[in-house]
């Protein structure tokens, strides 16, 4: 266990590495409670002060990323009590295709520290024959979170799996997704026009929605009304969301020639009038018995000088989205 750890320290900070343009200040990793669940572990970075809190009893979930104490994420509570299914949680997909998996999305999750970094990881879970677990860490001067995330078969026949981000923030925001300028899909986004009963059904060649508007190669979504989920194959890295003065991006690497399981899609949003949900996707990994594969992202959060409103204010914001800090 201890090697394990390890070497999940020497990745985490070899792709830090890699994908940092400064040098990575420490920030504080604090034990607590959060909303009635003990412990919670608590990322400080002081100076711009951001917070986030993850809890390994809500299947290692990320429950706050906040600046100045203003959540960028969503939780829903129950007598004020946190509850296992908002926020970040980190699920194995494509959708269509996997069985209910309850030890890793809702399930309690084992956790350690290793210096500024905590581990969170779920129990063997019999339904897929597979273990997930992420490696936090926060920069203590930007307030950058860091997240290595980890899939592992534990099985003793072969699996393949995508990772599949479920990062749940307050409706009636926009999110932005860069649009690929060589997209498989003909109209380069893709809509949700079915809804079957675990999975939606794409139309990618004629998608329209009064809600959504492609400006300048990228697709801006106000996030509320009836539920709709979109996507693209798109080849950035990166998706954002903007909700009043806060701007929230998700960097993720983009695999060209990745086996893109769901859909052909790297990245969706879902949303209706309570959540968005942020949803970047991995490559298909197709692993031998005890074989790991690892995805990074790195999150970002600053305040804006004035609230964003409509969908040109929000297509005007992604010129300030620095590119993706993953190499390509």
């Amino acid at each position: 266990m201890g090697s394990m750890r390890g070497a999940a320290r020497i990745a985490l900070l070899a792709l830090v590495g890699c994908a940092a343009t400064a040098a990575r200040v420490p920030g504080r990793l604090e034990i607590g409670t959060y909303l009635g669940a003990d412990p919670a572990l608590r990322f400080v970075a002081p100076v711009p002060a951001i917070l986030a809190v993850a809890v390994p009893q809500a299947a290692g979930r990320v429950v706050q990323y906040s600046l100045g104490g203003e959540n960028i994420l969503y939780n829903p509570l129950r007598n004020g009590q946190l509850q296992p299914a908002g926020g970040y949680g980190l699920d194995l997909g494509p959708e269509r295709t996997i069985p209910p998996h309850p030890a890793i999305w809702t399930g309690k999750h084992t956790w350690a520290l290793l210096g500024d970094i905590a581990t969170v990881t779920s129990e063997r879970d019999s339904a897929v024959g597979m273990r997930v677990g992420k490696n936090i860490m926060i920069d203590g001067a930007t307030g950058a979170l860091d997240l290595l995330q980890r899939m592992t078969n534990v099985s003793d026949r072969e699996q393949a799996w995508c990772f599949w981000d479920r990062t749940l923030c307050p409706a009636g925001g926009f999110a932005i997704i860069p649009l690929n300028p060589r997209s498989r899909f003909p109209a380069r986004w893709v809509q949700g026009a079915r809804r079957g009963p675990l999975w939606w059904d794409y139309d990618g060649t004629n998608p329209g929605h009064p809600g959504i508007r492609i400006l300048g190669g990228m697709l801006v979504a106000k996030a509320e009304g009836k539920e709709q989920k979109v996507g693209a194959d798109s080849d950035a890295g990166w998706i954002a969301y903007v909700r009043g003065r806060l701007l929230f991006v998700k960097y993720f690497p983009y695999v060209a020639g990745g086996n893109y399981i769901d859909n052909g899609i790297t990245v969706a949003h879902y949303f209706n009038d309570t959540i968005a949900e942020l949803e970047p996707l991995s490559p298909e990994a197709r692993l031998k018995p005890e074989g790991e594969y690892t995805f990074p992202e790195r999150w970002t959060l600053t305040r804006l000088d004035r609230d964003v409103t409509t969908h040109e204010e929000a297509r005007r914001v992604a010129e300030q989205i620095p590119p993706s800090p993953f190499v390509r």
